[in-house]
């Protein structure tokens, strides 16, 4: 349950933080296209963070990594605080994501070094999203999120200070080889090219969903339906084939981004959101059990697909605010079911591991 913990606050905090960082910019007079830089210095730094940090877990002892990792990240959720135009928030923000990217490889070799379930684990980050996109809404006061979000990381960095010392392999890394990324080129790219969209519609959502006349309140509550539906679908994914997870997970996509258009009250964005949640799921426990099982650097493979959201993140919050600012909320929506169409149809493409693969990946499965 430490392990859970530690995964419900951490990504608490984060939505917490994250969800009203658009209407906060938007507040400090910044345009979509600003907004879209500001989310974008974040992903773009909790890249880099991410890709050098993943590394170090497969060589590093991962409990006093991830320690560090969630005492950094408490101080840079504090320093928000202090941000009061468009410039010192894209700061602000580009530090926290610097501190994000220790501990996320730290923290999924922990679970694996435990023999613990990647998809209930996962499903208690999911919790985390909705109890923090509920605590955003329901505050709507923005010193007091940021506050919110430092309180329950060094709640977090307690737990993590009486997690026992997990033995997992201990590889020498090499800091600039591509050669993880090239094993795994089709998982990383189709999940960037998906999250690249999603991060473009969720870059402008909360003011798409003001459009449509929901209030803070409501823009809590509608983001809410996503996680929670992860946490229960994520739970049922152990021992399942983690490609065709993936592929439906894309087509799914696809289905989910297309059904927000045209809603005429906010109110019919619910069912959308649903499949979200189903899509989500599907694509991040498929995707990471799928390269747990292949890749012997595994904190490494891991940690590149948090590095791969966080580039993406980049490239959609950019793309999001440009395309909103001169085509409109549709487009955006239209761009995002797009990409998911073209990573579908890559991983249709994919072939079948051998059968040993598919063994210990069920094996994985069942034992832990």
């Amino acid at each position: 349950m430490k392990l859970n913990s530690i995964q419900f606050f951490t990504n608490a905090s984060m939505m917490i933080s994250m969800m009203l960082i658009p209407v906060i910019a938007n507040d400090f007079g910044a345009n979509h296209i600003q907004i879209g830089i500001i989310i974008g210095v974040y992903g773009l730094c909790l890249f880099i963070s991410s890709c050098v940090f993943s590394r170090a877990a497969d060589a590093w002892k991962i409990k006093k990594l991830l320690v560090a990792g969630l005492a950094f990240s408490a101080i840079a959720y504090f320093l928000q605080v202090f941000a009061d135009d468009p410039l010192s928030l894209g700061l602000a923000r580009g530090f926290l994501g610097i501190c994000v990217g220790i501990y996320p490889a730290a923290m999924i070799m922990h679970v694996y070094g435990m023999g613990r379930s990647i998809g209930k684990f996962s499903s208690f980050g999911a919790l985390g999203w909705a109890a923090g996109f509920f605590v955003a809404g329901l505050i709507g006061n923005y010193d007091l999120i940021f506050i919110a979000s430092t309180v329950l990381v060094i709640l977090s960095a307690v737990i993590a200070m009486r997690l026992p010392d997990v033995k997992v392999p201990r590889i020498e890394v090499a800091y600039l080889s591509l050669a993880t990324v090239k094993a795994n080129w089709d998982i990383y790219l189709t999940f960037m090219l998906r999250h690249t969209g999603a991060t473009a519609v969720w870059v402008v959502f909360p003011l798409y969903l003001i459009s449509l006349g929901a209030d803070e309140f409501w823009i809590g509550m509608l983001y809410c339906i996503n996680p929670l539906a992860q946490f229960f679908i994520m739970q049922q994914l152990d021992g399942r084939d983690s490609i065709s997870l993936v592929r439906y997970g894309y087509l799914v996509s696809v289905f989910a981004f297309l059904s927000f258009i045209p809603p005429t009250t906010f109110y019919y964005i619910m069912p959308g959101m649903v499949l979200v949640a189903v899509s989500w799921s599907f694509l991040y426990v498929g995707s990471t059990e799928l390269l747990l099982s292949q890749n012997p650097d595994k904190a490494t493979a891991a940690g590149w697909l948090t590095s791969v959201i966080s580039l993406a993140s980049v490239v959609g919050s950019l793309l999001g605010g440009v395309i909103s600012y001169y085509c409109g909320f549709v487009a955006v929506l239209v761009l995002a079911g797009g990409l998911s169409f073209i990573s579908f149809l890559i991983m249709a493409a994919r072939p079948l591991p051998p059968p040993q693969c598919l063994c210990e990946s069920g094996h994985f499965s069942r034992h832990r």
